[in-house]
Formats: structure tokens, sequence, C-alpha cells
């Protein structure tokens, strides 16, 4: 083990002692049972988190008893993971009710959690060997065969969707087939012939993962996202190398370089996190990912460990990257290099077209412009995000509650997924549209000015207007503030156009022309004029207005949040000064 730094030897202790809680607790209780009835809520009512909630929680079991297990070795945490083992072996499904086909039920079906569940028994029984009884042991090997091996194996490619998607889920699902493959055979329990065509075939999916990643390392997913399947690549790669002897390594890869550098570009000051897409504000890095990609790419920065996962941080309580906060940080602690608070001004990512600008105190603005068919997609061209002093004073939503019409027909519905749940116009009341057609046309940064432009029309409904054209930029050395000029060109149909800001705090409008947003740490002012052309007298804003909607987190809570709406002409010129509140800006 290196030595670690004082951050990362502290992390440790802390994350030990949770889990050390947490087995307290668990060593007094049974398993939650799974109801059939839960199941199929879903089907009938589109609800995930109830018989999730329940799920998850069984998995914490076997989480939090085999990282005890592993590396505290008591026998009483022996003894309740092998309780847990039997329950999740006994249990009909491995998959999610959201990821099944209820017209033709396969309790086999091979989803993220199946993969997971299946890679989590085969570690643990490489990990403990002997320490787990013989029938538990061989219960955990016909239920890894039967689920997941055998119908991925015997099956032709791709087995499902993600064999050949370009999303997380092709990480994931292959990533823990793969592992949980190479552990069989090495227990003797996989049938000889499966190994080599499986490893191609995960191999194969880990480049389709790899190519859903843009060229400059963003994932457009989320930075959530980012974490969950690199997790189980990362994992998959490292132990293939190991079991190949150190002839196949998959991150002996250009483009792995530039997508271990991106989760540090995402985090301002405090902690908050960029939530593009279905991301999070609150989203927490894993040390033990971070030590091994800089393990890897010694010249990764590792995000401020104030926005460190903890281990109740994952709503899921996955084996794997919780086990390995703690293999790789004391394997791989200590190189890494953490950027504490020098945050760089502006980090351009040209292929994702994003833009993410951070002052020397973290505070900043984020915008993207990209297209309406990305993975996990908002139809949010052309939005940008502000963030001062740990708040999102005007947001970007995030994910919202996982629900059957989230991921279906209904998804542009939801707030947090449609245009109006970003700062974004609308044009003649119209959203924009959904569909890789609909992007922006024109992204980009002037290195000189500091300044960014997008133009993305293109994003609305055909010939409702001609020409949006959207310029940032931000004062490098001020608490923080932004100049945002939108241009507008109109078309033979355009009638109306209306600004739409986003904010999760109560705005207060001031003299028709200025709004103000006081969070909790800090408060921005936002004042705003408008003109039909250049060279014309500028004026107030036109019916300016704030709207409240209700949004379902991502944990289904509810929460209100504002739109600040107005009537604009030509050109729209907002700016928006951020300070301590109370203070005059």
């Amino acid at each position: 083990m290196l030595r670690l730094e004082k951050q990362e030897a502290e992390y440790l202790v802390a994350f030990w002692k949770e889990l050390e809680e947490e087995g307290a607790l668990l060593r007094e209780r049974a398993l939650p049972p799974l109801s059939e009835e839960d199941f199929f809520l879903f089907e009938k009512t589109g609800n995930r988190l109830v018989y999730e909630n329940v799920y998850f929680a069984r998995r914490k079991f076997l989480t939090v008893f085999g990282i005890l297990s592993e590396f505290g070795k008591r026998d009483e945490d022996i003894a309740k993971l092998e309780e847990a083992i039997v329950a999740v072996c006994g249990e009909r499904f491995w998959a999610l009710p959201a990821h099944v086909d209820f017209a033709h039920l396969d309790e086999t079906t091979i989803d993220l959690f199946a993969a997971e569940t299946a890679q989590t028994l085969a570690e643990l029984l490489a990990v403990l060997g002997e320490r787990l009884s013989p029938r538990v042991a061989a219960l955990a090997k016909r239920e890894i065969t039967r689920r997941v091996l055998a119908p991925f194996c015997q099956s032709a490619v791709p087995y499902s969707w993600w064999e050949t998607d370009r999303c997380n889920w092709s990480a994931v699902c292959a990533g823990s087939i793969g592992m949980a493959a190479i552990y069989m055979e090495r227990m003797g329990a996989l049938l000889p012939a499966w190994k080599e065509p499986c490893i191609k075939r995960v191999c194969d999916a880990l480049a389709c993962y790899l190519d859903g990643m843009e060229e400059d390392g963003a994932c457009t997913e989320g930075l959530g996202y980012f974490s969950y399947g690199m997790s189980y690549y990362t994992a998959f790669a490292e132990l293939l190398y190991e079991d190949s002897g150190k002839t196949i390594n998959l991150m002996d890869n250009p483009k792995c370089v530039r997508i271990a550098a991106f989760q540090e570009m995402c985090y301002f000051g405090q902690g908050v996190s960029l939530s593009f897409s279905d991301g999070s504000d609150a989203e927490r890095f894993l040390p033990g990912l971070a030590a091994y990609l800089t393990h890897c790419f010694p010249q990764t920065k590792t995000p401020p460990y104030t926005a460190a996962r903890r281990f109740c941080g994952d709503a899921c309580f996955r084996w794997l990257p919780n086990e390995r906060n703690i293999r790789w940080l004391m394997a791989y602690g200590g190189e890494a290099a953490c950027s504490g608070a020098d945050f760089t001004f502006c980090n351009l990512l040209p292929a994702a077209q994003w833009l993410i600008c951070k002052n020397k105190q973290g505070n900043g603005f984020a915008a993207k412009g990209g297209h309406n068919d990305e993975n996990h997609n908002h139809n949010d061209v052309g939005h940008f995000l502000c963030v001062y002093n740990g708040e999102l004073l005007l947001t970007d939503l995030g994910a919202g509650e996982y629900t059957k019409d989230y991921f279906g027909a209904g998804r542009y519905g939801i707030l947090c997924n449609r245009s109006l749940g970003h700062s974004v116009p609308l044009v003649n009341d119209l959203e924009q549209c959904a569909g890789a057609q609909y992007r922006a046309d024109l992204f980009a940064w002037n290195e000189e000015k500091k300044e960014l432009e997008i133009s993305f029309a293109a994003a609305y409904p055909q010939r409702c207007i001609d020409r949006i054209s959207r310029t940032i930029r931000m004062e490098e050395e001020s608490d923080l503030r932004l100049f945002v000029t939108d241009c507008f060109v109109r078309s033979k149909e355009t009638k109306k156009i209306t600004e739409n800001l986003v904010t999760p705090f109560t705005p207060v409008i001031h003299d028709e022309h200025m709004v103000v947003i006081a969070g909790e740490r800090g408060e921005c002012r936002i004042a705003i004029a408008c003109r039909e052309k250049e060279g014309m007298q500028w004026q107030k804003a036109q019916c300016l207005r704030i709207l409240p909607k209700e949004h379902a987190r991502h944990d289904g809570s509810k929460t209100t949040v504002y739109l600040i709406q107005w009537e604009t002409l030509a050109e729209c010129r907002i700016t928006i000064e951020c300070g301590l509140g109370g203070r005059t800006i």
C-alpha cells in the first residue's frame, strides 16, 4: 500500500466507520422481503421506487457484509453475508421491473442489476474463497450460471440492445458479465468453451461504450453515469489485464486519457457538480475510481475530497464501486493530483459542445450546444446555468424521478426533460423538439474575448424563427458577473419570443427590469433590457413574470422551481451579478 495523502486517509477512516455503523444496524435485521405485487406495480402505474427501494436495501446487505468480511474478517459478518447470498439467490428476478418484457416474462433477463448481481456474487466467491461454506458457494455459482452466464454465452450477438449500444449499459452489463466469467473460470465453474467468445463479446461491447463517449472525453449522459460506466469498464480492464498475463490492456487507448480528465472539469466550488442531462448538482465522485484513473494516467486530477461519495451516498449500494473505494485507494492512493481550489478558468469540450468556466473561487457558469438526441437526452440546446458560492442560482434540474413515462412516450412532458425546464427561449409559445436534427449550428469559443457564441434556431420547429444567437461572457476577476446577449432574427411565422430562465429559489421582481434571486449563501441580480435593433434605445422587459412549477427529483421527492419569463424584442441583454446575500452588488 502506498502512503496515502491526508485527505485520502481521512476518507478511508470515515468510509470504514460508516460501514461499521451500517453493519451494526443490519446485523439485528433480516433482509426486507420482495413483493411480486410491488414488482408488477411498475407495469400498472409506472412507479419504480416502491420495488426498487426494497431491492437495493437487500443489495446493501451483500455490500456491507461483503466488504466487512473482506477487510474485517469477523465470523459474524460472514454468517450475515451468507444469509444475504442465499436470499438473493432465491429472488425470482435479478432484473428490475422497468427492464423486463411483461408480455414475455423471462426470469433470467439480464439488465444492469442482474449483471451487477452476478459480478458481485462471483467476486465475493473469489475474494472470500473457503471462508464461505461449500453449500452457499455452490448455490451462488449455480445461480450466476443459470441467470446470467448461460443466457449470455448461449445467445447470438447481440443478446440484447445494450450489447451494441453506446451508453453506460454496455459497460456495466458487459463488464459485469466479463468479470463473472473470469472468476467462475478460475473456480472451475465455467464451461471452457464459453470463456474466449464471452470475453471477445464483452470487449466488443466495451468498445461500443467508449464510442458513446465524445471524442473530447465528455459523457453526455451526465456526470453520475460517467462514474457508473467507468467503474465497470476499468474494473473489467484491470481484471482482464491480469488474467491475460498483461497482454490485453483496455486502458491503453488515447480516448481513455481524455475520458479520465472529464470528471474534474465538472466540479465547481464547494462540491457543486455540473448537472446537464440526467446528472445532479450534488454528484459525488468515487475516490477509488479516481485513484485508479490517476494510476493509469498520472496527469489526471482528482476533484476536491469535499465532493467524495460516502457509502450511503449510493442509493443502490453497489458492491463494486464501494469495494473499489477501499481496494483501489489502498493500492493506488497517494498518486492522485488533487485539484483542491485550483480551478481552470475555462474548459471547452468541442465534441460535446460544452463550455465550463470557473473563477478562482469556483464560481462560474456552464453552457451547452449539442443536439436533442443525446444519451439521456434533455431538450436543452443553448442552455446555461450559473453557480455562485456553492449554489445553482440559475439551475439545470438534472435527472427527475425515473418512471415508465420518463423513458417512454411521456418523456418530454416532464419538466426537467423538456426545454421549458431549461434556460432557453420559447418561440410562439413553442419549445425545442426532440431529435438529432434539432441542434446547435454554431458553438464557438473566442479565446481572446473570452466569449461563447451559440446559434440554435435549428433546435425549434422548422420556420418558426430564422436565427437565435446567444453570447455569454464572464468577468474572470469578479465574484461572478455574466453578460448574456440573445439576438433573434424573426421569420414570417415568428409572432412572439419569450425568454425563460430557471431557478430553484424564489425570485422577486424589482422595477420591471430586475429580478433578484436569493439563495441560502448568496444572491444574484438579473438586469434585463430589450431593443428592436442595434442603435435603438434599450427598453424594460415586457410582461415580466414568475411561474412556479413542480419538479419531481430523482429520489421521487417533490420541490417547486421557478420560471422567470418575459417577452422580448429582436435583442435581449441579460446581466447577471452575484454576491453575498444582503450586500450591495
